[in-house]
C-alpha cells in the first residue's frame, strides 16, 4: 500500500485536509474523552509498540483532550473476545483483526484475510482506498455495534517449515499448524492436515515433530519469536494476508467531536504508514541473517500459487453463499483483481 494524502469521505466521518496536516482542536471545547482499548498481539511486539506511540500522538496532538488507554493481547479478553467486551463496556474499541471474529459472521472470515488471491500485499492494500474495501468494512461494523476508522498494513505471511514445501503437491499430508478459519479451510482442501494448537505450543510441537510447518506470520515475526531455531525451510507462497484494523463502539465514537475523529482517522493512517517500513525493515533483516544461519527461502512459483489461489476461490465462494456481506467482500474482491490485471 503506498502512502496516499487521500481524502477520505464516509458516512462515519470526513477527512477534511491532508493526512500529516496539523489539526486544530477548537479551544472551546473543554471536555476530554477517556478511552479503553485492546491490541491483538504481546506489550514486547513492534505493532504493539506502535499502538502505544498512537495513543501518545493522539493525546499530544488533541492537547490531552482524547486519553486512550492501550491493552496488549489478553490485556482484558481473549484476541476473539473483544467485540462481545466492547458491546459490555469492558472496552471502547480495538485495534485487531476481523478474522479474529469468523465464527460471528462469514464477512468477517473473507474481509479478515484474502488468502492467496492477490500477488502482493501491495496489490491487495490498494482495494481498501480504490476499490472500496474500507466502505464495506464499515458496514460490516456497523452490523456488529462498531465503527470501522480504516486498515491498518500487515504483511504478507511466510510459513517456518521443518522441509521444503515447494508446491501444492508438498502440501498433502502436511501437519501444518493453522489457526481456525479461513486459510484452515483452503489449506484442508489442499490435502494439509491442519492442525489447531495454541500459540505457546507451537515451538515445541515444532522440535518435537508433532508439525511439520506452522502458519504464523511474516518473516521478522517469526524469527523474532524464534521457530527457525526448530525450522529450517521458510516458505513464501502469498498464502496469508491477513488484515487489521482500529474499530470503536459506536456510542463512543459518536461521542467524539468531529476534529478528533479527523485526529484518529489521520493517526490511524500515520501508524499505518510507520509500521509499513518498520516491518519491512524487520523482515529484510530477519531474511539477510536466516540465510547467514542455512534457513532456505522457498518461493513459489506463480504456477503453484495459482493452485493455491484456486482453492482460496472455492472457499471463498462457499463463504459468499452464507451471507451478503461476505457475498459483497468476494464480488469486490475479484471486480478490484480484473481491473488491475
Amino acid at each position: 500500500m503506498t502512502t496516499r494524502r487521500t481524502l477520505l469521505k464516509s458516512g462515519a466521518f470526513a477527512l477534511t485536509g491532508a493526512i500529516g496536516a496539523p489539526f486544530v482542536i477548537s479551544p472551546a471545547r473543554s471536555q476530554s474523552f477517556s478511552l479503553r482499548m485492546q491490541g491483538f498481539l504481546a506489550a514486547a511486539s513492534p505493532t504493539h509498540r506502535a499502538f502505544e506511540k498512537f495513543a501518545a500522538d493522539l493525546k499530544e496532538k488533541s492537547g490531552g483532550k482524547l486519553l486512550i488507554q492501550v491493552l496488549p493481547a489478553g490485556g482484558a479478553v481473549g484476541a476473539t473476545e473483544t467485540i462481545n467486551a466492547i458491546a459490555a463496556g469492558i472496552l471502547d474499541g480495538h485495534y485487531s483483526s476481523s478474522s479474529f471474529f469468523a465464527a460471528r459472521d462469514p464477512g468477517f472470515t473473507v474481509f479478515g484475510d484474502t488468502g492467496a488471491s492477490y500477488d502482493t500485499v501491495d496489490q491487495r492494500d490498494r482495494w481498501y482506498l480504490e476499490g472500496g474495501g474500507e466502505d464495506i468494512g464499515r458496514e460490516l461494523y456497523a452490523q456488529h455495534g462498531l465503527v470501522y476508522v480504516a486498515n491498518i498494513f500487515w504483511p504478507s505471511e511466510q510459513i517456518p517449515a521443518k522441509k521444503a514445501i515447494r508446491g501444492v503437491a508438498d502440501l498433502k499430508g502436511l501437519k501444518i499448524r493453522v489457526p481456525p478459519g479461513f486459510v484452515a479451510e483452503y489449506f484442508g482442501k489442499a490435502g494439509a492436515s491442519v492442525i489447531n494448537l495454541p500459540g505457546g505450543e507451537v515451538f515445541n510441537a515444532l522440535q518435537s515433530g508433532v508439525l511439520d510447518a506452522t502458519d504464523w506470520a511474516s518473516p521478522g515475526q517469526n524469527y523474532e519469536v524464534g521457530l527457525y531455531k526448530a525450522a529450517k525451510f521458510s516458505v513464501d507462497a502469498a498464502h496469508s494476508m491477513p488484515a487489521t484494523e482500529l474499530g470503536f463502539a459506536k456510542a463512543k465514537w459518536e461521542a467524539l467531536p468531529a476534529e478528533l475523529k479527523q485526529l484518529i482517522l489521520a493517526e490511524t493512517r500515520a501508524m499505518s504508514a510507520a509500521l509499513k517500513v518498520q516491518i519491512r525493515k524487520d523482515d529484510d533483516e530477519a531474511l539477510a541473517k536466516m540465510k547467514g544461519e542455512g534457513i532456505e527461502i522457498v518461493s513459489w512459483s506463480k504456477e503453484e500459487i495459482g493452485k493455491l489461489r484456486a482453492f482460496t476461490g472455492e472457499v471463498q465462494d462457499a463463504l459468499a453463499a452464507k451471507g451478503p456481506i461476505a457475498k459483497k467482500v468476494v464480488e469486490s474482491h475479484r471486480a478490484f483483481q480484473k481491473k488491475i490485471g
